[in-house]
């Protein structure tokens, strides 16, 4: 085989499984941090939701808005959550399989990461409902939970305080 063609197939492979990685990497987050508890009762509130209201000690009228938005959201990512999880399942028996096929491994790894997109913006949009009934000191505690959930740094920490500049690794900043 060609040198060229060899490592062409090489770095298509390797980015396969960063996509993979970077899916389930994503999945796991998600799952940690923000999947609803199952109840019978939608009225009650999950473990989540009692943290989320913990941390932005909401008022009743805030309380059960929140409960609106929070159903609503479990609702419209449960089924975003099954298809997760049968795309996960058919990409391990793939992996597992005594001849994996390529094309259709990288194919799953483009519909988890669709999935996983769609999950990302129903989480944004999430945030931003339950934004609308904060008030400023609760919408930046609604941030700080929202970057632990996303796994980046809080608002403040970690970053170039008001810089607005990146720097280049020879020292010169740019925009």
């Amino acid at each position: 085989m060609n040198f060229f063609i060899r490592n062409r197939v090489v770095i298509w492979i390797l980015v396969g499984l960063l996509i993979i990685t970077l899916s389930i990497l994503g999945s796991m987050i998600y799952h940690t941090w923000a999947e609803p508890e199952e109840s019978n009762d939608p009225s009650v509130c999950s473990s989540s939701c009692q943290m989320l209201s913990g941390e932005l000690e909401l008022d009743p009228a805030q309380q059960e808005q929140m409960d609106e938005i929070l159903i609503h959201f479990r609702d419209s990512s449960a089924a975003l959550v099954a298809e997760l999880r049968r795309t996960r399942f058919t990409l391990m028996e793939e992996l597992q399989s005594d001849t994996p096929d390529t094309l259709h491994i990288l194919q799953l790894s483009e519909e988890l990461g669709a999935t996983q997109t769609r999950m990302t913006i129903l989480a944004a949009s999430q945030y931003m409902r339950i934004r609308s009934i904060c008030n400023p000191d609760q919408q930046q505690a609604l941030s700080n939970v929202y970057c632990d959930l996303f796994g980046c740094p809080r608002i403040g920490m970690g970053q170039d305080q008001g810089q607005g500049q990146h720097r280049h690794r020879n020292g010169k900043a740019w925009d």
